[in-house]
């Protein structure tokens, strides 16, 4: 059973039509609203006739599309390294040698773990 929306939502609802460009009388309608929130309806709307929309040069909305139509592209795993392939070298040898002292030391501590062979093994021999 699903609920009527709160007061809040509905408010909400309201006042994003009036932002999009709806009466605030008729968004207030809509929304079967008592005095007091009509009153933060209309508000709504006083505001936005006294907000100025702010003008926006055309080279702008350019070059702001360009980047956000980049930022948008998926990236290429591999330009990095083609782009800087002395830090690829490094990366990879400072890789390398942790591998190998992580080898190392796996093989001290394995070998530190291991019990001493009997001493007996040898006189039997």
């Amino acid at each position: 059973m699903t609920q009527p929306p709160s007061a809040a939502v509905r408010l909400d609802h309201a006042l994003d039509s009036v932002v999009a460009g709806r009466s605030p009388a008729v968004a207030a309608a809509a929304g079967a609203f008592d005095a007091s929130l009509r009153q933060l309806v209309t508000l709504g709307g006083d505001l936005r006739g006294a907000m100025p929309v702010p003008v926006v040069a055309p080279r702008f909305e350019a070059r702001l599309g360009a980047r956000l139509a980049l930022a948008a592209q998926p990236l290429d795993p591999l330009a990095w390294a083609l782009r800087h392939p002395g830090r690829l070298i490094v990366t990879g040898a400072v890789g390398s040698a942790a591998v190998g002292v992580g080898i190392t030391a796996f093989a001290v501590w394995r070998s530190a773990r291991r019990a001493p062979p009997p001493a007996h093994r040898l006189l039997h021999r």
